[in-house]
């Protein structure tokens, strides 16, 4: 007998799937028609999406078909985390949906047993189904999950290899809305003009004092889970992370100027933000401040989640460097070399190597190193996130 999964992603049903995958990178709301749709190819009782973190701890944002809404809340809060199968899918291959009762080492009559079950699955009659990661990148997790009721028997392996061939034009349609979604965002930035904002930056003294903080980097470090400011004072809740800090803030500070050094601020299982702290010397700030009392370090801050864009004409106004000097200054701050850059404008290497020199002159820097540095704090940065991958108009 041919199982509802094998009759309904053939056909017409399939062809309106792929339909309807392939509009939804210019209009989400399709995808709300695509569960529809594939519980009803697939004989299913439901349907979710969840839009997670890059770890699959948290849900961001999601949509779901027959799951009463209080239900689906109290999933995406909750339950989430206590289904059985959730550790071992962090562990299984991207790209493809497994079967909760043939691919999972929890066995059916265990899932009876769990609080997810119990608490949760239970009150809607859902007993078996399908789930996996269907796209992800350094951001973000997408994860699809079909259920059935105990009446209608588990997805067997006929089955699910079915619906896996439909997953690789979901993970197509996803990828398609991400670029989509960035472009579109590129282009309003572009099109009202980015806010001009240099890289995130606090001002401290010895003792972690705070002198003087950036708006971008006071909104930062709210973010962060074991970073306060207390008192105007910066601290770290991690006693070996405020014992790093102090020792790069001591020696930067000192009579003769440490190098200093980097430390990542955790803000998330798997992101951190990078802070290096650098002596206030070198600096446009260090003139401002030229007459405080005690020596200040200058921390610049890195969130991982920006995108940066370097505003070629400012840098030609900031620096009165040529369009082609703007070029290398940028190159060399992006971390390209000077053989990269010359194979990127077709010009020879030498070329290049003189236009570095004048740019050094007119930047006041004598390394590669120094540059970066003076580029990328300088007014000529634009930062901006990338938007968050939306299943909805509404989500």
């Amino acid at each position: 007998m041919t199982s509802s999964a094998l009759k309904g992603l053939q056909g017409k049903a399939h062809e309106s799937l792929l339909d309807t995958l392939y509009e939804a990178p210019c209009n989400p709301d399709a995808w709300q028609r695509f569960l529809d749709q594939l519980i009803e190819a697939t004989g299913s009782r439901s349907a979710r999406m969840l839009v997670m973190d890059r770890a699959a701890e948290t849900v961001q944002s999601s949509i779901k078909r027959n799951i009463d809404d209080a239900d689906h809340q109290a999933y995406v809060s909750h339950f989430v985390n206590t289904c059985p199968w959730r550790p071992e899918l962090k562990e299984k291959a991207p790209g493809q949906l497994y079967s909760s009762y043939l691919d999972f080492s929890c066995r059916q009559n265990e899932f009876y047993q769990t609080e997810f079950f119990n608490d949760w699955a239970s009150r809607q009659d859902i007993h078996h189904g399908v789930c996996g990661t269907v796209w992800q990148d350094e951001h973000q997790t997408v994860q699809l999950l079909i259920q059935r009721t105990r009446g209608q028997g588990h997805y067997q392996r006929e089955e699910t290899d079915r619906i896996n061939d439909l997953v690789m034009h979901v993970r197509r349609a996803l990828r398609l809305q991400s670029q989509v979604s960035a472009l579109e965002h590129t282009r309003k930035a572009l099109e009202y003009t980015l806010e001009v904002q240099a890289q995130p930056f606090a001002l401290v003294d010895r003792s972690g004092k705070i002198i003087h903080i950036s708006s971008e980097a006071a909104s930062l470090l709210e973010e962060l889970p074991q970073t306060m400011i207390s008192s105007s004072r910066l601290s770290l809740q991690d006693p070996r992370l405020q014992s790093q800090l102090m020792r790069l803030l001591d020696d930067v500070t000192a009579r003769h100027h440490g190098a200093g050094g980097v430390i990542t601020l955790p803000l998330s299982a798997s992101q951190g933000i990078r802070c290096l702290v650098s002596p206030l010397h070198g600096n446009s700030l260090s003139q401002q401040y030229s007459d405080h009392q005690h020596p200040l370090a200058i921390l610049y801050f890195q969130d991982p989640r920006t995108e940066v864009y370097i505003d070629l004409d400012c840098l030609m106004q900031l620096y009165g460097l040529s369009e082609a000097e703007s070029r290398v200054a940028a190159g060399i701050s992006r971390g390209l070399g000077p053989q990269q850059i010359a194979d990127t404008y077709q010009l020879s290497v030498h070329t290049v190597r003189t236009q570095l020199k004048s740019v050094f002159i007119k930047t006041g820097t004598t390394r590669q190193s120094e540059l970066a540095k003076e580029v990328l704090t300088s007014p000529a940065i634009r930062h901006w996130r990338r938007p968050e991958l939306r299943l909805s108009r509404s989500a």
